[in-house]
């Protein structure tokens, strides 16, 4: 389905896009292998999710994931939870329109840290402290935490990754970098 702007979706079309990512998250839940190839399951069916051009000109959900990650990895190559959440960030856009945040965090349960978590659940805070649409007490908060430097980082590479043609890495290649990375933290 392309993306047109003079319309909106009509119920079938919504329904296509939900049933296809929730089939996506029951295929990972039961997929074999570790939480990278769960993780990628779910990353993958972003590929099924244009955006509009006007906004996104990289074309699908995955390609922008893809741009995050690779702008974050040139910022922060060691850092294995926010380069998952550089990755996985867009997840829920495939499950839920209504609530894609929702969605991608209960679809990523299980296969990310607390600390991954906390940086995808504060991406839309964020957001708006980039913005200046947040309000004194939520950016102060958001301010004070220990991972504010890295969850700005995420908003900017998540407002960044808009490139047509970029050059970005294949998901498996996102995946080699996380899976490198985890085995480097084991003892």
């Amino acid at each position: 389905m392309l993306f047109r702007s003079d319309r909106l979706p009509g119920p079938d079309e919504v329904r296509s896009q939900v049933e296809r990512g929730l089939d996506a998250a029951a295929a990972a839940a039961r997929i074999g292998g570790d939480r990278f190839d769960r993780i990628a399951s779910l990353v993958s069916v972003l590929e099924t999710v244009k955006q509009d051009p006007r906004r996104h000109p990289e074309g699908d959900a995955l390609e922008h994931s893809l741009q995050v990650f690779d702008l974050v990895h040139a910022e922060r190559p060691f850092d294995e939870e926010l380069l998952t959440a550089a990755l996985a960030h867009d997840v829920g856009r495939a499950i839920d329109r209504d609530d894609p945040a929702a969605a991608g965090l209960a679809a990523l349960d299980g296969l990310i840290t607390p600390r991954t978590r906390w940086l995808l659940e504060s991406l839309p805070a964020a957001h708006a402290h980039q913005e200046q649409r947040l309000g004194h007490r939520a950016r102060r908060r958001l301010e004070m935490h220990p991972d504010f430097q890295d969850v700005m980082l995420l908003a900017d590479a998540d407002r960044k990754g808009r490139v047509r043609g970029y050059d970005a890495p294949s998901l498996d290649e996102a995946i080699a970098i996380l899976r490198e990375l985890d085995d480097d933290e084991q003892p």
